[in-house]
């Protein structure tokens, strides 16, 4: 429509100039070029071309606005762009989930420190009490603030339970656990990193009452175990590893390892660590530990400095589906073998550290251990 009325503009001027006589001043004799005159023609053409000019201009910033909007929401749609190159950021999961059997094994254990917190209303904490003792109650929309008190606060609030560590199992409870995962996750993005939920809530205490005896958990003693390190030694070095060779995991914590020493052959992983590292992928397992994730057929031994945190991580190994789980019986205070691995009386991380005890280096009975392999049916698999 604009440059319709610029036509009509420039059509209307130029009629009015064919039909007005020229001014006597600006016309000329032809013999009259030498003199100079300059003659301005359609001066309102100049107008018009100023607004056509204007026109354009509009219309190529709308264009450009649209391609722009375009552009924005086709990358929108998208998503992020995936870059070619290794990527060492990692999905962690936020909390594990402990069954009711796993949870009661850490009240009778106690192989680490932890909390039990009840996120459920008040009104509900009192209608269906947890078979639980040494249980706080901190309704789900108390938690982040609570979480953040000062140990003096802390201390008022809950004067029973120590203020958690960050590194502390902190065990949440609601009916179905919806709301205990809630928790969690708050917990855990607080810097919490041993969040986990009682699975199924306590709906599942109450439905697992009366139920079967759960599978026993399966031992080894020393001498076995020695054989089946000295086993493992020999498939790193034939370059043998398969499912079928033992992986022995270490459970203490990073200064029980410094000060009193590890048994060869084993790899490290505290227990505070283990409910996560089982609900973690492959990926995310190998760059938190940096050896590759226990497969449910795999051999696996776990020990501690006696067997306390070993037995309770092999509960949960169990739930996580690991067939061939062991327990090193006698633990690193039981080794005994060569003076780097001293013995030591347990101790908390607050706490002095012991002296190592004093001990005499024992003899190594092989055949009582491949007696022993030999009725677990592990010796026919490792030879």
């Amino acid at each position: 429509m604009l440059f319709a009325m610029a036509d009509e503009i420039e059509s209307s001027h130029e009629q009015r100039e064919l039909a007005s006589p020229a001014p006597a001043s600006s016309q000329r004799d032809p013999g009259d070029k030498d003199r100079g005159w300059l003659r301005v023609h359609n001066v309102g053409g100049s107008l018009t071309f100023l607004l056509q000019i204007a026109l354009v201009a509009w219309g190529v910033r709308q264009l450009r606005r649209v391609l722009t909007r375009q552009q924005h929401n086709e990358k929108k749609s998208e998503g992020p762009k995936q870059s070619s190159l290794p990527v060492n950021s990692m999905e962690l999961p936020l909390f594990a989930h402990l069954s009711p059997l796993a949870v009661q094994k850490l009240i009778e254990l106690d192989p680490t420190p932890y909390i039990l917190i009840d996120v459920r209303f008040p009104d509900a904490s009192q209608l269906d009490l947890i078979p639980f003792d040494n249980v706080i109650h901190i309704p789900e929309s108390e938690v982040r603030a609570s979480l953040q008190l000062s140990p003096v606060d802390w201390n008022k609030k809950f004067p029973s339970v120590q203020m958690p560590k960050q590194d502390d199992l902190l065990v949440f409870i609601s009916t179905r656990g919806k709301r205990a995962g809630r928790a969690a996750a708050i917990a855990s993005n607080l810097g919490y990193s041993g969040c986990c939920v009682l699975k199924g809530g306590i709906q599942s205490i109450q439905s697992s009452t009366g139920a079967s005896n759960p599978e026993c958990l399966q031992y080894l003693n020393r001498d076995a175990v020695f054989v089946l390190l000295h086993d493992q030694e020999k498939m790193d070095n034939e370059g043998t590893m398969s499912p079928n060779t033992p992986r022995f995991i270490d459970l203490r914590r990073h200064d029980e390892l410094a000060l009193f020493g590890q048994i060869p052959g084993s790899l490290h992983l505290q227990v505070q660590e283990w409910p996560k590292a089982l609900a973690m992928d492959s990926r995310a397992w190998e760059q938190s530990f940096k050896f590759p994730k226990l497969g449910n057929d795999d051999l696996v031994i776990l020990h501690c400095r006696s067997n306390r945190r070993a037995s309770w991580a092999a509960y949960l190994a169990q739930d996580a589906g690991l067939k061939r789980c062991f327990v090193y019986k006698q633990g690193v205070f039981g080794w005994r073998v060569d003076h780097a691995v001293k013995p030591y009386e347990s101790y908390e991380l607050e706490d002095v550290p012991p002296e190592p005890l004093k001990f005499d280096v024992e003899a190594i009975n092989v055949e009582a251990g491949k007696r022993e392999l030999q009725m677990l049916g592990l010796l026919k698999m490792q030879s």
